[in-house]
């Protein structure tokens, strides 16, 4: 293992690869081709790996960034600039919908009991009402549920990782994990266990933890990182054998199986840093244009897809009768406001990352240095 610092092509293609498994999931669930439909019944998966190269990568961040002086502001605002103008104006792009008749009338998605719970939405608390209270009304924001999560992990996080040393962060993630697994094994027939915070921080501690051990426990890698993937891959297509489902809902997943998948993908970020075969494999892999590409505008396809999908796309193919081709060129459509969105109006935002560069912190000269 060798790590390397600054921008990892491959980390983008693991994070096309997220997207794709959960635009699957989310589109293709009504496919009759047989191969379709199971890549799309797993596809739900694809949360869960991007709760794993979040944990990675925030709290490398985090790490790099710890002895800086703007160590809390530069972070929040940087993570601020990324996530909330193109959420919040998804947001009051809904529920504007939601306020005009004929809208509502064109598609009953956009139900007015949305407001209710409006507070939860402005807050990323929405996992939260979810967990208490079940989905929402209608189905229109309910993949937003996981941006709600880690925005919730990076208020605490940047704490954690500047009063702990990395062993005492890893001791503190094996208790976020087994809590994890007790809330999850208390919950196991509610959606409480997928959606609740501390049920699926599992996730979001493994990237973490994998973050630490290529920095400063590459020997320690080196040694468990392929058996680990091995052992969670066969665990999981005994567990998926056994119950003959896919489904997240699947008790075995839900016990353990989220984090058995959190643990595979977490071997897969570390395979980017090995400098033997199967880092070369898994780089070229992952390094493919077709992955990055996806992986650089996987949060705007995240935000949009779902709400073309519910809002018009699934009402226009019953009303006309679209076959099943059709998702090609709605996928198309996706890609292309994502694509626009990113370059006209999240790029906007984004360009002030750059002045909130991490600065060092001012070293004190004394009066015999000078």
């Amino acid at each position: 293992m060798s790590y390397k610092r600054g921008h990892v092509r491959s980390l983008d293609g693991i994070r096309g690869v997220a997207i794709l498994l959960v635009m699957g999931f989310h589109c293709l669930e009504y496919s009759k081709v047989t191969l379709v439909k199971s890549i799309s019944a797993i596809g739900w998966v694809g949360v869960d790996l991007f709760f794993v190269l979040s944990g990675f990568l925030i709290t490398g961040i985090l790490l790099d960034t710890k002895k800086r002086d703007n160590y809390f502001t530069a972070f929040m605002a940087k993570r601020a600039l990324r996530i909330f103008p193109l959420y919040y104006l998804c947001l009051l792009a809904v529920f504007l919908a939601i306020s005009i008749p004929s809208v509502v009338s064109f598609n009953p998605i956009f139900d007015k009991r949305h407001f209710e719970s409006v507070g939860y939405y402005l807050t990323f608390t929405q996992n939260l009402y979810f967990s208490y209270t079940g989905w929402g009304v209608t189905d229109i924001l309910n993949h937003f549920w996981s941006l709600a999560v880690e925005e919730q992990f990076y208020l605490f996080w940047p704490v954690v990782i500047y009063y702990f040393n990395k062993s005492q962060v890893l001791l503190i993630c094996a208790g976020l994990i087994a809590t994890s697994l007790i809330v999850r094994n208390l919950h196991v027939n509610s959606d409480f266990s997928y959606v609740f915070t501390f049920a699926r921080v599992d996730a979001l501690s493994i990237g973490a933890i994998t973050a630490i051990l290529v920095r400063a426990y590459q020997s320690v890698l080196n040694r468990i990182a392929v058996p680990i993937f091995l052992a969670s891959l066969v665990t999981l297509i005994l567990m998926s054998i056994d119950s003959d489902s896919l489904h997240f809902r699947n008790a075995y997943f839900v016990r353990a199986g989220y984090t058995i998948f959190a643990l595979m993908f977490g071997a897969i970020v570390t395979f980017v840093f090995d400098q033997g075969k199967i880092g070369s494999f898994t780089n070229r892999v992952l390094s493919l244009s077709f992955l990055t590409f996806f992986g650089k505008y996987s949060y705007g396809l995240y935000v949009y897809h779902w709400l073309l999908y519910k809002g018009i796309y699934l009402l226009l193919k019953a009303r006309y009768g679209f076959s099943e081709l059709w998702i090609i060129p709605f996928f198309m459509i996706v890609v292309l406001v994502s694509v626009i969105s990113f370059h006209t109006f999240e790029a906007f935002f984004l360009r002030f990352k750059s002045r909130l560069e991490p600065l060092p912190k001012p070293v004190l000269v004394s009066p015999t240095m000078m």
